[in-house]
């Protein structure tokens, strides 16, 4: 209680209480400094200390459930579905695109087939009126001969 001693002395000398009054003041501010539990540097390290050692605890229990077989039997199961399910998309993509390819083919090959047939039409037809023309040169070169 040298505290308590030193506050009432403080309280009668400077702030002029009467003794009753500072033994009363003195008694609240004892009871509320011992009610306030302040927080000291060393109890928030203890307490963060011990925290830390409740978190590696439970770091190692965690680790221990993944390190199950379970969990792995769990993750294998996983990715066996999961490759399941992306094996069906990508043969129905694949489908897919097989018979857009498909289609594509026939229109590319029914309008190769229209373009080779044009294509015959206007060398036949170059080919008709070279003859044609070298008839008329000759005919007419045979004209002015005979003139």
């Amino acid at each position: 209680m040298a505290i308590h001693a030193a506050t009432v002395g403080i309280l009668i000398e400077k702030g002029r209480f009467e003794p009753e009054v500072a033994l009363g003041v003195a008694e609240a501010i004892d009871l509320a400094m011992t009610q306030a539990q302040f927080v000291t540097v060393p109890v928030l390290d203890a307490r963060i200390h011990e925290i830390k050692t409740e978190l590696r605890v439970l770091a190692e229990k965690v680790d221990t459930k993944l390190d199950t077989s379970t969990y792995k039997a769990d993750m294998q199961r996983f990715s066996a579905e999961f490759n399941a399910k992306l094996d069906t998309k990508f043969a129905a993509m694949d489908a897919k695109f097989d018979t857009k390819l498909a289609a594509l083919d026939a229109k590319l090959s029914t309008k190769l087939a229209e373009l080779e047939a044009k294509l015959v039409r206007w060398v036949f037809l170059v080919m008709v009126g070279n003859v044609a023309l070298s008839l008329a040169a000759n005919t007419l070169m045979n004209a002015f001969k005979s003139l």
